[in-house]
Parts: structure tokens; sequence; C-alpha cells
């Protein structure tokens, strides 16, 4: 038979365990957060200049040489 403050003991043990993973993989969650945010704004910040260059090109394309118009 088994003793029970034993059981208790390596159910506390399990229990901690469990909640110092949970704690770790919690911050990791954030951490990763904050990186997908991060790269969301650096996505759209790059587009905007695309978008920007492009509109700049399109303006301007009439001063380019022909050859480098034609491949615009």
């Amino acid at each position: 038979m088994s003793d029970p403050p034993k059981k208790r003991k390596q159910l506390e043990k399990r229990v901690s365990n469990l909640e110092s993973l949970f704690t770790h993989l919690e911050k990791t969650v954030v951490d990763l957060d904050g990186v997908v945010i991060d790269g969301q704004k650096k996505i759209e910040d790059l587009s905007d200049r695309v978008d920007h260059l492009e509109r700049k090109i399109d303006s301007e394309k009439h001063d380019f040489p022909d050859e480098i118009r034609d491949l615009l």
C-alpha cells in the first residue's frame, strides 16, 4: 500500500513543476507576441516605402531614358 504523505509530496512536486513550466511558456508567448508585433510594424513601414517609391517612379518616369522607361 502506498504512503499517503509520500503520494501527496509527489503530487505537490508535480504541480510545482507544471506551474513553473506554465510560467515559462507564458513568458515565451509574451516575448513571441512582441516579436510578431514588431515584425508587422516593419512590414507595414516597408510596404508604405515601396508604395511611395512606386508613386514617385510613376510620376517621374517621363524623365527616364527610353530603354529604362520600357522596363517600368
